[in-house]
Formats: C-alpha cells, sequence, structure tokens
C-alpha cells in the first residue's frame, strides 16, 4: 500500500507523458492525527467503505453535470502541461497537493449560467435536510433497492438528474441508472423514472451530465470504464450516442486498489480537467485543451491522504460565481458515516487550500447536518451541489447552496450493493 510519501515522484501512465506530474506542496494540516482501519479500502458490511466496483459482465457507467458561462449557442431544447514546484511534509497526517500553472479561470458571469457574486463562499457550514426526495422508483417486472450517484442539471426550467439504481431482479447484472425530471423538489418523487439499460448508452453509473458549448452538445461522462455519449438536446432521451473511451491509458486495477471511478469533468477558458478516484487515498487529475476535449491521455496525483477513507470517491469541483476561484469536494470517512471534505484554489491546476476539511468540520456531514421531520440518514454521501448554470465551468453561486446526495438508514447493513439508498436534498442555514 503506497503512502503520502510514495506521490513524491508518481510518473504518468509510460506512454502518456502529455501531462508532467506535478510536485506536491501545500500539506493539508488539518488532517492530523485522523485515521481509518486498515481495511477501509474495501467495502464493508456497513457501507462505510466501499464503492460501486464492478461485477463480471456489468455494464454500468458513470456520469456528472456541468455549469455555464458568458455567452455560448444555445442547447437545443430551450428556446497545459502542469509546472512542478516544490512540496513540504509538515504536519502529521496531513495531505499533500499538486501545483502548478494553468490556464485563467473562465468569470462564469451572465449568459446560460453563473451570476455576478453577490456573496462569499462560506468558510463554515450548517445545513438542514428534509425527508428523501427521491426513492428508487422500478417499472414493472424490475425490483430496485437504492437510489443513488446523483448529477442534476437545470435548464429547460426543469431539473434533470441522472442517478445510479441497483436492480436485484433475477438475471440483472446490478448496477443500472434512471432518468427523471421535474420543475420543482416537491415534485421529484412523484417523476417518472426512466430505465437507461435499453437506451443506447447503456446504464451510466455515478453519473455527470453538462452542456459544452465549443460543441453545441450534452455530455454525459460515466463509468465502467471512464466513458460518454452525447446528445444534441437533453430533453431527447433517444438521442445519446453509444458510449466511446473518456481516458486513454485509464488506471486498472491493482490489487486492493480499484480502477479509476467517479469522473468528473471542469474546464476553464483553456483546458478541460478530468478528476477521478480510485479508492486508494489519493485523487487523481487527466487535463487536455479545450479544443481537443474530450480525447483525455494520461494522469497525474492531485493530492493524497494518509489513508484512503480521506480521500475516497465521488470528486465534485465547481467555479465560484463572480470570482476567480474554485470549490472542490471529496467523499470521506474517518471510522465514521461518509461526510464530504473540501478545498479552494484560484486555478484547477492548484494548488488547494483547505476549507471545511474535517470530520468535526466537514463541508457536509453528521456533524453539521439537521433534519426536519426526523433524521433519517448518517451518511452524507455520493451527490452534486446544483449549479446556477448548466455549462462545462461548473459554475456555482454560492449565495444558493444545495446538495442533492445520497443517505440511507443506519439501521440496515448487509452487502453494500444492496443498502437502501435515497436521495435527499441539503439546504445551506443562511
Amino acid at each position: 500500500m503506497n503512502t503520502h510519501l510514495d506521490l513524491l515522484r508518481q510518473p504518468l501512465t509510460p506512454r502518456h507523458s502529455i501531462l508532467r506530474l506535478s510536485a506536491l506542496g501545500c500539506v493539508l494540516a488539518a488532517l492530523a492525527g485522523c485515521g481509518s482501519d486498515p481495511g477501509d479500502e474495501q467495502p464493508s458490511s456497513s457501507g462505510t467503505g466501499g464503492g460501486e466496483s464492478p461485477t463480471p459482465g456489468a455494464s454500468s457507467s458513470t456520469s456528472g453535470a456541468g455549469g455555464a458561462g458568458t455567452g455560448g449557442a444555445i442547447p437545443a431544447g430551450s428556446g497545459g502541461g502542469v509546472t512542478a514546484s516544490t512540496g513540504s511534509d509538515t504536519g502529521a497526517g496531513g495531505d499533500m497537493t499538486a501545483t502548478g500553472s494553468g490556464g485563467a479561470p473562465a468569470t462564469g458571469t451572465g449568459g446560460g449560467g453563473g451570476s455576478p457574486v453577490r456573496c462569499d463562499l462560506p468558510t463554515t457550514y450548517r445545513w438542514k435536510s428534509g425527508q428523501p426526495v427521491i426513492n428508487a422508483k422500478a417499472p414493472a417486472g424490475r425490483t430496485f433497492v437504492s437510489a443513488k450517484d446523483p448529477t442534476i442539471v437545470f435548464f429547460d426550467d426543469k431539473y434533470h438528474v441522472f442517478a445510479t439504481v441497483f436492480e436485484t431482479t433475477a438475471g440483472s447484472d446490478g448496477w443500472k441508472s434512471v432518468y427523471l425530471n421535474f420543475t420543482d423538489f416537491d415534485q421529484a418523487n412523484s417523476a417518472t423514472q426512466h430505465y437507461m439499460a435499453g437506451w443506447p448508452t447503456g446504464s451510466t453509473v455515478a453519473p455527470q451530465v453538462f452542456y459544452f458549448r465549443p460543441h453545441n452538445k450534452w455530455y454525459l461522462i460515466y463509468q465502467w470504464n471512464g466513458r460518454y455519449s452525447t446528445n444534441d438536446d437533453i430533453n431527447n432521451m433517444n438521442g445519446w450516442s453509444r458510449p466511446q473511451t473518456l481516458l486513454r491509458g485509464e488506471p486498472g486495477q491493482m490489487g486492493n486498489t480499484l480502477g479509476a471511478l467517479d469522473f468528473w469533468v471542469i474546464c476553464d477558458d483553456d483546458n478541460c480537467h478530468l478528476f477521478f478516484s480510485r479508492d486508494d487515498g489519493k485523487l487523481y487529475r487527466s487535463k487536455v485543451s479545450i479544443d481537443n476535449f474530450p480525447n483525455f491521455d494520461g494522469y497525474e496525483v492531485v493530492m493524497t491522504a494518509p489513508s484512503s477513507g480521506l480521500l475516497f470517491e465521488a470528486s465534485n469541483v465547481y467555479k465560484i460565481d463572480g470570482s476567480n476561484k474554485y470549490l472542490l469536494l471529496v467523499e470521506a470517512f474517518d471510522n465514521s458515516p461518509r461526510f464530504f471534505r473540501s478545498w479552494t484554489s484560484e486555478s484547477l491546476d492548484g494548488p488547494w487550500t483547505p476549507l471545511a476539511d474535517t470530520k468535526a468540520n466537514p463541508f457536509a456531514g453528521p456533524a453539521n447536518v439537521t433534519f426536519e421531520g426526523g433524521k433519517w440518514t448518517d451518511d452524507i454521501s455520493h451527490g452534486e451541489l446544483v449549479r446556477s448554470g448548466y455549462d462545462e465551468r461548473m459554475t456555482l453561486d454560492p449565495c444558493d447552496l444545495r446538495f442533492l446526495y445520497q443517505g440511507r438508514d443506519p439501521n440496515v447493513g448487509g452487502d453494500y450493493s444492496r443498502l437502501p439508498y435515497k436521495l435527499g436534498l441539503l439546504t445551506l442555514e443562511k
């Protein structure tokens, strides 16, 4: 098992030297003293560790959502290299982050996404959650035990959600996906959930969805392996293309380290960045010029933690409206239910500075979430913030923070894949 010191000279995959590994800097001293069980790399019976690892014959995939910014074409359906710097290890248990130089950030204001800045990104967070807003709802003849890994985008006066489900119907290979849309969250649970296994995409596990303005197309990013599909109109459920490879030289499973999962794309003015995890306490990134998107090739380590649970899965990266600031979220656990840690940077190349990044002071977790109508989950797990836009810049309004997340009854244990996850909505308390 690698330690955080192993990252000082982590090479890219041999034939993909398009990206140079940044040296590591910026110790995250807030992690001092944190730790996890040695077995955290594997799914646990309680569901604290582990993720949706593929099973033989599975045809599942992942995708996510994106923001928007100034100008750009209106979607159908509506009216560089990294420069190394020297890092230091000065805190016990601290994460180390890669740093470098990159393209100038987009403003993210006006147009199809983003808003002028009205307030600053908070440094501490208090959230409230109601009861689940989306439960697994299978079509006739099928049985789903969970709804999870949501991506959400607001476009054409409605929310569009893609999510993972786990199917237990005899003969099923397990991980599948659904699509639904609704005009407000009080209608979300009654919305029709369209089963995607028969779509050209096949199932899209852990998805991300966004509109890529240079191509005038919607992109759906998903696993396994990293794949993508495109569509001219997000409202056209039959318009998605067949899967294509997202990342050349993608890392595969090595012992207890999983292959790449939970892919997330965000672009600045010059480059597109692909973040992903492997359940090994590291966060990874690939990078390509915006003109060459989505032809990602090779990868590097962004940061590492002293235990696998402290940099786990479900990374999200957003551009803060009206500023040059980016927000990075990564799901974590520390002998505990799941929570989200956070960092900020003025460049997608880093360095990343801790924001709310501990179990006691998380971005979102059991320590800072209260429930209306009774607590129904301990986990604040894989989800996505509701963006202010819909394109590749992944813009976020810090005055209106809402987080669609997965949670589950903590009293139900057993195999991870069969845990009864549902989708809830966090709203930041002012």
